[in-house]
């Protein structure tokens, strides 16, 4: 007799052994964009090592192609498969990394310019803002046309900018980076 998953109203769903190969297909797509990156110490590791570990594997990710984005959807569509058969044998062995990647991507979500407006959005606004001003015989300030405060860009001063060239996180401070310039603007 095969096993059957069922919903919150108890419908049958998908057999459990095609959601358990599911799971494991989904699970194989997240470690394959950590792949060569070592976070075994976040298991066994001290709160603050668990923390630097989180702060390693985003930079990891950051430094691939598009590798936040592969990374957000490939642990979201991880998470919705795990949901399927999360009493497994199969899905309690690999717990406490679905946890970990829950917590990376959580990380992304927050720190990160996941949200908000798209860098083409920005950039639309601002070259119309631009084209407006040129047909203009004075200077405009775009900030005081967009109705937005003058942003404080005094942190992106040469010493600061040195100073995030030498830290061991590039990938993750450049994000932290544009998610500042972001809000500002």
């Amino acid at each position: 007799m095969r096993d059957y998953t069922a919903d919150s109203q108890g419908q049958i769903g998908i057999p459990q052994e095609q959601a358990i190969t599911l799971m494991l297909s989904k699970y194989e797509n997240v470690t394959v964009l950590l792949n060569g990156f070592d976070y075994s110490l976040f298991f066994t590791g001290t709160p603050s090592q668990r923390v630097s570990i989180i702060l390693a594997a985003m930079d990891h990710v950051l430094g691939l192609e598009d590798g936040q984005q592969q990374f957000i959807k490939a642990v979201n569509e991880l998470a919705k498969a795990f949901a399927l058969c999360s009493y497994s044998d199969e899905a309690i062995a690999i717990r406490d990394e679905v946890g970990l990647f829950q917590a990376i991507r959580a990380a992304f979500v927050k720190h990160t310019t996941t949200g908000g407006k798209s860098p083409e959005d920005v950039d639309t606004a601002i070259r119309q803002i631009v084209s407006n001003a040129v047909v203009s015989n004075e200077v405009v300030d775009i900030f005081a046309a967009a109705g937005v405060e003058n942003p404080d860009i005094s942190i992106l001063s040469d010493e600061f900018l040195a100073d995030v060239r030498q830290l061991p996180q590039r990938h993750l401070a450049l994000e932290l980076l544009r998610k500042l310039i972001n809000d500002e603007i």
